[in-house]
């Protein structure tokens, strides 16, 4: 039996189409328990050491944030869609462009009001009352 080398390579590009199809189909395909972070908390307490942001992949279905606390080292898993994982996710788009290190993003500002503690007069600036 003799084969055609026409028929031989129409035979050849349709096999490399399907394996093509078929790579890039399994790779976009969301395998569900592939994150790193299963548990997440909505915040934490304590000074950011580093931060990590994973867009999301064909593995996780999610924005994954993990911070690193400074008095321990302990990686903590907060979730994208709290208060403080928005705002860190907010902040490091941000620096990403405008080309700016993301550690301005551990920085965290005091806001005004409740939680702040009131300031204290230095006792060298007392005025005495006049007579």
């Amino acid at each position: 039996m003799e084969l055609c080398p026409h028929s031989v390579f129409q035979l050849a590009f349709l096999s490399f189409c399907c394996v093509v199809i078929t790579v890039r189909e399994s790779e976009s395909a969301f395998v569900p328990g592939r994150c790193l972070c299963p548990v997440t908390q909505p915040r934490v307490r304590g000074q950011l050491k580093e931060l990590k942001i994973y867009p999301q992949s064909p593995s996780c279905n999610k924005m994954t944030v993990i911070v690193t606390l400074m008095h321990n080292n302990k990686q903590v898993c907060l979730d994208p869609n709290g208060p403080m994982g928005k705002q860190l996710i907010r902040c490091w788009k941000r620096a990403n462009n405008m080309h700016r290190d993301t550690r301005v993003c551990l920085k965290r500002r005091r806001r005004g009001g409740q939680g702040q503690r009131p300031r204290r007069k230095s006792p060298g600036c007392k005025r005495k009352a006049s007579s």
